[in-house]
């Protein structure tokens, strides 16, 4: 009788142990799944400037920026409290469009430290500016027209100002 009890009370032991690890990596799974929203079959639209890229049309500027960046993460915040980006928890595709429409300024948004072609464009356009690469780094802001470089908030947000 003892070595059923005990014997239970291993099973028992390992489907508890097995439950919580499943669902420690089915949590996990979700945290990492970027949030966003759809509306009438529309693609999905990044709820901020950390959760992917924002291409416009007749753009000015590329903004890039590394996930998980705190410099970044600051650069967002200013630029959704001074209006260059749109804020709230989640975006649809409409306000997405409404903002578009009528942005102060028109530019993209690319992310670099997870996707490899943002990387690419930026090392390439960086490049064309004749930087190196230990002088690039993220946020940075890619002026094509004026053939410049911003780099770092203090200066990103220079840029914003004079537009």
């Amino acid at each position: 009788m003892k070595k059923f009890i005990y014997g239970l009370v291993v099973v028992i032991i390992i489907l508890v142990v097995g439950i919580l690890i499943y669902n420690g990596s089915k949590a996990k799974t979700s945290a990492d799944t970027p949030k966003t929203s759809t509306t009438n079959n529309t693609a999905a639209q990044p709820t901020s400037l950390v959760s992917g890229d924002i291409i416009m049309k007749d753009a000015v500027a590329t903004l890039y920026y590394g996930d998980g960046c705190p410099h970044c993460t600051n650069m967002e915040k200013w630029l959704q409290d001074n209006k260059y980006l749109p804020s709230g928890n989640t975006i649809n595709q409409a306000s997405v469009d409404s903002w578009i429409a009528n942005a102060k300024v028109k530019f993209n948004v690319k992310e670099v430290w997870k996707n490899s072609a943002n990387s690419a464009e930026l090392t390439s356009n960086a490049t064309k500016l004749g930087l190196q690469s230990s002088q690039v780094g993220v946020p940075f802001l890619y002026d094509p027209a004026n053939n410049k470089s911003y780099i770092g908030e203090t200066d990103i947000k220079v840029f914003f100002q004079s537009k």
